[in-house]
C-alpha cells in the first residue's frame, strides 16, 4: 500500500514538473539571486553613497539566504555562478528593486525613529536683543 502510494506521488510530482518550463526549475533562490544583483550593481556604482546603500542591501538578501536556508552564502556566490545567479538582468531589475527599495524605506523609518527628539526652540525675544 505505502509503496503504491509513493508510486503516485512520484508519478504525479514528475507529470507537475513537465508543466514547468525548464527555466522555472532552474531558477536561482531569489534571495541568492538578488544578493547576487546587489554584488554586481554595487561593483558597478560609482558613486560611494549609492555603493553603500547596494552594499547594505547585499548583506540584506545574503542574511535572509543564509537565514532561511542555513546555506553560507560564500559557497554560493563565486565569479563563476554570477551569471547563472543573476540570469536576465532587467527580470532581475524587476524582481529585485521593489524588495530592496521596500527594504530601504522600512530601514529608513527604523532609523529616524532612532533618533532624539529635536528640542524645542525657545521664542525669540527681539526686544532683548542679540546675545542678551
Amino acid at each position: 500500500m505505502i509503496a503504491k502510494n509513493v508510486a503516485i506521488l512520484t508519478a504525479a510530482v514528475a507529470v507537475a514538473l513537465t508543466a514547468i518550463p525548464a527555466s522555472a526549475q532552474n531558477a536561482p533562490d531569489p534571495d541568492l539571486r538578488c544578493a547576487t544583483w546587489a554584488l554586481v550593481a554595487s561593483a558597478q556604482e560609482k558613486d560611494e553613497g549609492k555603493k553603500r546603500g547596494l552594499g547594505f542591501m547585499m548583506s540584506y538578501f545574503m542574511g535572509r539566504y543564509e537565514a532561511r536556508t542555513g546555506g553560507k552564502i560564500e559557497a554560493q556566490i563565486n565569479p563563476k555562478a554570477i551569471p547563472a545567479l543573476l540570469g536576465d538582468v532587467e527580470d532581475a531589475n524587476t524582481v529585485c528593486a521593489p524588495l530592496a527599495q521596500g527594504f530601504g524605506a522600512r530601514l529608513g523609518e527604523t532609523l529616524n525613529g532612532l533618533q532624539p527628539p529635536r528640542p524645542a526652540t525657545a521664542p525669540s525675544n527681539p526686544a532683548a536683543g542679540e546675545g542678551r
